[in-house]
């Protein structure tokens, strides 16, 4: 069998020394006597993980002292019932949405907290947003919006810089790839399975004054949760474990400036070649707000966005098939992607498409 070169959105690519330490504790973690699947979320070994996470977040993300860490169950979907659950109802929260996933936000958002202002708008008219003179979230006490939109391919980095003291942002598909602080942000989730680990665990960053009194279930209770140190309840073992070793991992790389740093560099790269190629292919998303981790495009051809794919996967390359919703090509460039696993892809973009220009 050919080897896999797994492009795909997510559940993403997964660094082979990660995967060649859960093989090993699957069978028998440390000296325990027993697989990682058996440990319990009340043992030693198991606060020894948490313990870790916690330390290496610090370390990854230069978490204030107000900040709060939760590992939980539900993935991102999830929070789209957990978050305007634990926002006070006298507050007005706000939904800035520049692709699919925040829509669907907005669409949860709105049957749960009524005093919404949905703010829609295009990858083209995303930057009169980024003025300080621009006033317009100065109604809402919350804003939310998405990072990276995976299916459009619309990323917004800059965030610190939007005239607005209390965000919330979905980081599921781009945590770990840039640096950012805290300053203008009040909570900040991610799904793990993109450049953070596997399907199971949702990270979460909350600040201490988000964190309010409520009256809500447990399991919906944003306060209870921090206080229990991602414990409340039994939380997704195995994922989290997964997480420490991807943690781990990144720092052992070099931390967010390393992943940084192949970020600008790959996704540069494979824009320049389309922009180059612009008789064949094409890139709609505004420059200033093309995702470097999830490059979309298409052939101009409909039909050799198919053939393209098909190619691809002949050679071994997977997951670059646009979502069903848009077609096209999108080609995910998370943290596990490394150079050589980049050169092989461009080597095949490259010689594709000289072939469909001879």
């Amino acid at each position: 069998m050919n080897k896999i070169y797994n492009f795909s959105p997510g559940p993403s690519k997964l660094p082979q020394s990660v995967i060649d330490k859960v093989e090993k504790s699957i069978n028998r973690y440390k000296l325990t006597g027993k697989s990682i699947l058996e440990i319990s979320h009340r043992s030693i070994e198991f606060d020894e993980i948490l313990n870790e996470i916690n330390s290496n977040f610090l370390d990854l993300f230069d978490l204030p002292q107000d900040v709060n860490i939760l590992l939980l169950q539900g993935g991102a979907t999830f929070q789209n019932s957990l978050i305007p659950m634990n926002i006070d109802r006298s507050s007005k929260l706000g939904c800035f949405v520049t692709g699919t996933w925040g829509k669907k936000t907005s669409e949860d958002f709105v049957k749960i907290f009524t005093n919404l202002e949905i703010i829609e708008t295009k990858s083209n008219a995303i930057g009169q947003y980024f003025h300080k003179e621009y006033t317009g979230f100065q109604n809402t006490d919350y804003l939310h919006m998405t990072s990276n939109e995976t299916i459009e391919g619309i990323q917004i980095q800059d965030f610190n810089s939007m005239n607005h003291k209390n965000l919330i942002i979905d980081m599921s598909s781009d945590l770990g790839s840039y640096k950012f602080n805290f300053d203008n942000l009040s909570y900040v989730y991610a799904g793990a399975q993109k450049n953070m680990g596997i399907p199971g665990v949702t990270i979460c960053f909350a600040k201490d004054n988000f964190l309010i009194e409520t009256d809500n279930p447990k399991y919906l209770n944003l306060n209870l949760l921090a206080k229990s140190n991602s414990t409340l309840n039994t939380p997704p073992t195995f994922s989290i474990y997964v997480l420490n070793l991807v943690t781990n991992w990144m720092i052992e790389m070099g931390g967010i400036d390393y992943f940084q740093n192949k970020s600008n560099k790959q996704s540069k790269e494979i824009y320049d070649f389309i922009d180059e190629n612009s008789d064949i292919l094409s890139c709609s998303v505004d420059k200033k707000y093309r995702s470097k981790s999830n490059i979309v495009f298409t052939f101009l051809k409909d039909q050799q966005n198919k053939e393209f794919v098909d190619a691809a996967k002949n050679f071994g390359i997977i997951g670059i098939n646009g979502h069903r919703s848009v077609g096209g090509i999108r080609v995910s460039l998370f943290n596990s992607v490394d150079e050589d696993m980049f050169k092989i892809f461009m080597k095949f973009f490259k010689k594709y498409i000289s072939e469909l220009s001879n």
